[in-house]
């Protein structure tokens, strides 16, 4: 195989400045090459095979060790209490703990916990918007879409206002663990203090909770039970961390992009603001177009062959859902964004026994929060054309979003 195409000389062409700026075309580069008969690594691109991927029990999602792999031997001992904490975490569970798991959150996490959140979600986008800088430019990420989900997840969950923000660090500590790429000692190390303290926070909420349980997702997860398993004390401690990282980071990026996407294509603003009986189809072209999450990995549990890849045990394949969400095989035209598209089958949110615990609360937001930013400012333009996108490969969205209003 090229070195073109293996899996280190993709990453850094995906994590490279160009990279970061446009996926959409490096995921073309695979596709043309592959399409030529040239061998294109361990990566899954095309819808079907992605989706088959997702669905595939026999392919494990415990990447722990993968992701700690680049830690020398000193700094891997010392990230003892990361680990643990994330193989407590639901994503990288395989079956029967993922099954068990699952379904005990899903105790907590269900339609009538979003459904009870949607007023709190409107009251807190009207804050937001009436606290934005009286500026003509704003910042979009800094003053709506990174704070709001945040603030809807700590909600939910029970966090006090004080431990929000230090909440909210910790969880994209988190983040930059799993999608850095090459994971250093440094942010190891700081992602375990992290780890330390969110379970120190974690654990006095249950301790107060057991006793004198609210209507919190925390005192739900407590409660939960299925034939007669309750979910661990560290269990508690990682998901409840999980439950901030995926439901702030994605949610935020899902915002961010969708915001995005919508100021690039004017035409597509304009049709949504005439006729909002389109939110639902332009929610999930957003999520087609710039997904939120753009890689998830699996790991062969032995040697096999998969999709035309041959794989060893313990390799891992990777699954490109933002290059499957541009298969022209699956969607015409792929790279115009389109806010009528049906159908819109994307694996922005994955697929299967995987496929995201949050993603109705996601929608939520989205089909709330779109509605009173542009009603509020219905002259909203980008301030500038050249966007930083955060460094990391599984989550795509930008560092700041400046918007002239």
């Amino acid at each position: 195989m090229s070195e073109e195409w293996s899996v280190a000389a993709v990453v850094r062409r995906l994590l490279s400045p160009e990279g970061l700026a446009d996926p959409y075309a490096i995921y073309r580069e695979i596709r043309a090459a592959s399409d030529a008969g040239r061998a294109t690594g361990r990566f899954l691109f095309r819808y079907a095979d992605v989706r088959e991927a997702l669905y595939d029990r026999e392919l494990s999602s415990d990447r722990v060790a993968a992701i700690l792999r680049p830690l020398p031997g000193p700094a891997r001992a010392r990230a003892d209490l990361l680990e643990k904490t994330m193989r407590d975490i639901v994503v990288f569970k395989d079956q029967p703990d993922h099954r068990r798991l699952r379904r005990l959150l899903g105790q907590a996490f269900t339609p009538r916990t979003v459904e009870s959140a949607k007023p709190a979600i409107a009251e807190m986008t009207d804050r937001l918007l009436d606290s934005l800088p009286a500026d003509d430019v704003v910042d979009l990420h800094r003053g709506l879409t990174y704070p709001l989900p945040a603030i809807v997840v700590a909600a939910l969950l029970g966090i006090p206002e004080a431990d929000r923000d230090a909440f909210q660090s910790w969880a994209l500590d988190l983040v930059l663990v799993v999608g850095s790429g090459t994971l250093t000692p440094e942010l190891a190390e700081r992602a375990t203090r992290s780890a330390a303290e969110m379970r120190e926070l974690v654990a006095r909420l249950v301790a107060e909770r057991t006793g004198k349980p609210g209507s919190d997702l925390l005192s739900a997860m407590i409660a939960a039970t299925d034939d007669g398993a309750r979910i661990s004390a560290g269990e508690l401690y990682a998901n409840a961390l999980f439950l901030m990282t995926a439901g702030h980071e994605t949610a935020t990026n899902m915002l961010s992009n969708g915001i995005l996407a919508l100021l690039r294509h004017p035409e597509q603003l304009d049709l949504l603001s005439k006729d909002l009986s389109l939110l639902g189809s332009a929610t999930e072209e957003m999520l087609r177009y710039e997904g939120p999450v753009q890689i998830a990995a699996r790991i062969a549990d032995r040697d096999r062959e998969l999709r035309g890849l041959e794989l060893r045990a313990g390799q891992a394949v990777i699954l490109m859902l933002g290059a499957a969400n541009r298969d022209p095989e699956v969607f015409p035209d792929p790279d115009r964004f389109d806010i009528t598209r049906s159908p819109n089958p994307h694996v922005a949110f994955s697929h299967g026994m995987h496929f995201c615990l949050g993603a109705a609360l996601a929608r939520a937001e989205m089909e709330i929060v779109l509605p009173r930013l542009f009603d509020r400012f219905p002259k909203l333009r980008l301030a500038e054309e050249h966007i930083e996108w955060q460094p990391t490969l599984d989550f795509r969205g930008p560092n700041r979003l400046l918007v002239r209003r």
